[in-house]
């Protein structure tokens, strides 16, 4: 039987100071050596990856950005991508407009993503608003009318984190928008919620479906700690989840592992293929 495992990186792979430790990474390299199947399932951007993930030889696509990107690590290109039906991007914006929140919009254009946005309050969300995508995106610009800097890109994501109160409203009308999917987690880090949309094409559950046609499994085996993993862990075969994880996913699970800072996935991987 060919067996596909694929884990979420915060707060799952990645330790609490969003590192991938030694021993994780030897273990991954150990099993990928004797040829197991294996790639993460993030909501991060490609360039929020690479450098955490480049010390592991990734040679199957990875899901990126909640299932909008197939992405393959060794070539650093998207496999494929889930964009937005351009008709509906100004109903996600104006969803969140309505509620009073502005947002980030992402944006692809022969290879290379850009930001944009309209609230210079947003650079204080350093999740999005990042060094790393500072650097590594085409363009992250403060513009007045966003819509008019996409006219002739592809949009593939809205985001912005907050408070639940302040998000709510916003989920709500998003998920009244028919074509557009929605994810709604906790991030882990700051004790914020966020929010981001993009195509209803998308999601981590449909990313998998896709990569599990594309590498011909029989089995998958998922990782995850937060709301956003509960769509693959919705149709994988087997699913953990570490100590650390939100009540709601250790429900739902198979069984719970060691937390995020023991290695808990490294471990079980290691005893799954014998690794000493």
């Amino acid at each position: 039987m060919k067996t596909l495992y694929v884990s979420d990186l915060d707060g799952t792979l990645l330790n609490a100071k969003k590192n991938i430790t030694p021993y994780t990474a030897r273990v991954l390299n150990a099993c990928i050596e004797k040829g197991m199947l294996f790639t993460v399932a993030t909501a991060r951007m490609a360039y929020a990856c690479d450098y955490r993930l480049e010390g592991i030889r990734l040679s199957t696509p990875g899901i990126l950005t909640n299932g909008v990107f197939l992405y393959d690590f060794g070539k650093r290109e998207y496999v494929s991508v889930e964009e937005m039906d351009p008709p509906l991007v100004p109903a996600v914006t104006d969803a969140f407009r309505k509620n009073g929140c502005p947002c980030f919009l992402y944006t692809l254009k022969d290879g290379r993503i850009s930001i944009y946005y309209n609230d210079v309050r947003l650079r204080e969300q350093t999740q999005y608003y990042s060094e790393k995508a500072l650097k590594s995106c085409e363009e992250v610009a403060l513009v007045s009318d966003p819509m008019e800097k996409i006219k002739d890109a592809r949009v593939v994501y809205s985001a912005l984190t907050g408070t639940a109160e302040q998000l709510a409203p916003v989920r709500r009308d998003l998920e009244k928008i028919p074509g557009v999917s929605c994810a709604y987690y906790l991030n882990i880090y700051n004790g914020m919620y966020c929010i981001e949309a993009f195509s209803g094409s998308a999601s981590k559950k449909s990313a998998l479906k896709k990569l599990q046609k594309l590498v011909g499994c029989d089995e998958l085996v998922v990782f995850g700690d937060n709301l956003n993993d509960l769509s693959m862990i919705e149709i994988a075969d087997r699913s953990y989840a570490p100590a650390n994880a939100l009540p709601e996913v250790k429900e739902r699970v198979t069984a719970v592992l060691e937390d995020c800072d023991s290695d808990g996935v490294a471990k079980f991987l290691a005893a799954e293929w014998g690794i000493g």
